[in-house]
This record gives C-alpha cells, structure tokens and sequence, in this order.
C-alpha cells in the first residue's frame, strides 16, 4: 500500500497503476480534474493501452462530464481514434453515488480517494478484495449510465 496526500503524488500513483494495468482500467471520479489527463506521457501510456488490442477496455466514468471534450483534447483525440476502446460515461444523477472516487487495474489495483472532493488517498496494486468489491460497484452505476461524450459533433 502507498498513501498519498498531494495531488502530484496522487498522479504518481495513477501512473503507476496505469503502467500496471494490462486488460481494463475504470475510473470514478467527479471529474477529471486532478488527473490531468491529457499530461503528455499518461497520454502516451493510455495510447499504448488502447493500441494494444486484445480486447482491453478503458472506462471512465464521471459525475460531470460538462468539460471534457473541450478541456482534454489529447484524450477527445483517444475517444475518436478508439471509441471501440475507451469509453467516457456520466454517472446517472438520479442513482446512488459513492462519495468515494477510484480507479481499477485489472481485477486487482485500487486507487482509492475517500473522498471525491479531497485529494488524500492510497494505492494497493494488489488488493483482489476490495478490487472485486469496488468493480461490482462500477460495473452497476457503469451499467446505469449512458452513453456521454462523443468525439464526433453533429449539427444541422
């Protein structure tokens, strides 16, 4: 386990379970804010998992997706080369949220913020229980949630 209390060692951490992760990521979160997605090589990394194949999966799921096609277009550019791959989903306002924010490696790495508001938080790249546990939950509030951003823009 390694904790975290800034946001910069909290990116550190989502970087190493970027690089950890060989088949799904899911992220939870309110938005993607402290991630700074679209940071040059946490780009590269997240290309590197959608061009790989293989049927892997990037889900990301947010409570408000409102800036994300204008705020990250190194990740819009990922959506529309790969929408087959990564997947940006808003979390169904009138379901249960957890006021937790976290990301999923595989069925086995938690980054775990208590607090979606708060950076503070701690990484466990092998934690299969609580894995398990926080991927049910995802997969339920994922399945509730439609589609959200598209990197196509359709006018008339």
């Amino acid at each position: 386990m390694t904790a975290f209390e800034t946001p910069s060692e909290f990116r550190a951490a989502f970087d190493a379970l970027l690089a950890a992760t060989q088949r799904l990521l899911r992220v939870y979160d309110h938005d993607l804010g402290l991630l700074e997605i679209d940071h040059a090589p946490r780009h590269a990394a997240l290309r590197a998992l959608c061009v790989a194949g293989g049927g892997r999966r990037i889900e990301l799921l947010l409570d408000d997706i409102s800036r994300v096609a204008r705020t990250y277009p190194r990740l819009m550019q990922l959506v529309r080369d790969f929408g087959h791959v990564l997947e940006i989903r808003q979390a169904d306002a009138d379901a249960p949220r957890p006021d937790q924010a976290f990301a999923l490696a595989d069925r086995h790495g938690v980054l775990l913020r208590a607090d979606k508001a708060a950076v503070p938080g701690t990484l466990h790249l092998d934690d299969i229980r609580d894995a398990v546990l926080l991927n049910q939950n995802f997969e339920g509030m994922w399945q509730r949630s439609p589609a959200g951003v598209s990197a196509t823009t359709l006018g008339l």
